[in-house]
């Protein structure tokens, strides 16, 4: 029963998932400036995330060590940066690719993992690397790939980020997903608040109130959603929830095909066919399976 209970908890997280950055799109679409954006979805994600350790009585952990300190705050740097750049990508190009191709992060923990953690390359390491790059390829469409997309690059920049984040992760593993995500929602939400009262004027758009509502219970979704999946981390194998992430992809394939109608090429396809396959080969590697969480360390994702 318990684990029925997670793997619904996880299709719940990756459905807010899907949902919420739909809604970053038609919020941008209708005008609402991005750094106003983030910065009000991260002080209720960081308030859902307070309140939920608060309501199961998790020890709120102070991190005295100053490397561990530094980690957590290049943590929340990454995890800035993401959905900054994941934002950025989708006023360029399809929000399906965007999604696709920032879900390529697995491949680029392995570069990254290799390069800073000392990790040995295999052939399965390197199948999934040259799966994940034949993907982008043609998701970036065969025939613009060496002209600069900036769609496609701040798409990349998003799923390296993402893997930085994922990498930083691993070296808090000591800590508690609670104490790690309060720490940098908060070095977040510090960074937000300069950079917003440096650079933001209210914008001149219809609803913009209703807009401010919708991010603060956006970023409260994604504080619950959070929780939802490190909750089913702890009761599913690792294969099963690998699986049950990716069904994230598949929620916002028909939401933007229902709601935006983005119709895709056969060679769109394809790519968004063989960045799954590589996120399967790489996640489902036997060697990983007791690292699972920490492999795909999501903050979330956007």
């Amino acid at each position: 029963m318990e684990q029925k209970v997670a793997a619904l908890a996880l299709l719940a997280a990756a459905l807010v998932w899907a949902v919420t950055s739909i809604s970053y799109k038609s919020m941008l679409d209708a005008g609402f400036p991005i750094l106003f954006l983030l910065w009000v979805v991260f002080i209720f994600r960081f308030l859902a995330v307070w309140i939920i350790s608060d309501y199961k009585k998790v020890k709120h952990e102070i991190i005295t060590d100053i490397w561990e300190l530094k980690m957590v705050l290049m943590s929340g740097l990454f995890s800035l940066a993401l959905p900054l750049f994941f934002l950025l990508a989708i006023t360029y190009t399809d929000f399906d690719n965007v999604y696709f191709i920032t879900y390529t992060a697995p491949a680029w923990v392995l570069v990254l993992a290799v390069i800073f953690l000392g990790e040995k390359l295999n052939i399965k390491k390197l199948a999934g690397l040259g799966v994940t790059l034949i993907g982008v390829y043609f998701i970036a469409r065969p025939e613009n790939i060496f002209s600069l997309d900036l769609g496609i690059l701040f798409a990349l920049g998003a799923a390296l980020f993402y893997a930085g984040d994922i990498v930083v992760g691993r070296e808090l593993k000591d800590y508690s997903f609670h104490t790690v995500s309060i720490y940098s929602n908060g070095f977040r939400v510090i960074v937000l608040t300069i950079a917003v009262m440096l650079a933001f004027e209210i914008p001149q758009i219809e609803n913009f109130y209703f807009y401010v509502g919708l991010a603060a219970v956006m970023g409260f979704f994604r504080g619950i959603a959070s929780d939802f999946f490190y909750y089913a981390l702890e009761k599913l194998e690792a294969s099963t929830a690998s699986i049950i992430t990716l069904s994230e992809l598949i929620f916002a394939s028909v939401l933007a095909f229902v709601l935006f109608g983005e119709i895709h090429s056969i060679d769109e396809i394809m790519g968004f066919s063989l960045v799954i396959l590589s996120g399967l080969i790489i996640l489902l590697r036997k060697s990983d399976l007791d690292n699972f969480e920490h492999l795909i360390h999501i903050h979330r994702r956007h």
